[in-house]
């Protein structure tokens, strides 16, 4: 899974993607119920999130792995935290629609520069945010796997 080449690995390694994606955001929404801090880390995390956004098809097409996408964010954030931050605070300040029509325009500006940004040069300390949700991903594919196995009696 974590060539991401084409063909089913391809396909296993998108929905391994999408997987940890939905995970993470069912911890997004967890931790803005959080009293006093939620909302602020909610959006920090989102943050992330629309920048994953903004890079996963650049990440797909030079066949960089899912788990090395997340490792990535999570070694640069500082510089992904602002790549994603606006269209962060726009969610969560705007309508839907009003959203809807904006994200619209600005995603495919943001995609664009994708492959030309410098993260690299932004060096930080890692924040290990997704971690969890691989754990809970690669523990569930791994129970999933015991059980199909055929029993040896």
């Amino acid at each position: 899974l974590e060539g991401g080449g084409g063909g089913a690995e391809g396909a296993l390694s998108l929905v391994y993607g999408r997987l940890v994606y939905v995970a993470f955001l069912l911890q997004v929404k967890l931790i803005y119920s959080l009293p006093l801090l939620g909302r602020s880390v909610m959006l920090l995390l989102s943050a992330l999130l629309h920048a994953y956004d903004s890079f996963e098809m650049h990440w797909a097409s030079t066949h960089r792995g899912v788990a090395s996408r997340f490792r990535l964010i999570e070694s640069h954030w500082t510089f992904f935290v602002g790549y994603g931050g606006v269209l962060a605070a726009l969610s969560a300040g705007l309508r839907f629609w009003d959203l809807f029509v904006l994200r619209a325009v600005l995603y495919p500006i943001y995609i664009a520069n994708a492959p030309h940004a410098r993260y690299s040069d932004a060096p930080t300390r890692r924040l290990p945010v997704f971690q969890a949700c691989f754990g809970v991903i690669n523990s569930a594919l791994q129970l999933a796997e015991l059980r199909m196995r055929p029993s040896r009696s």
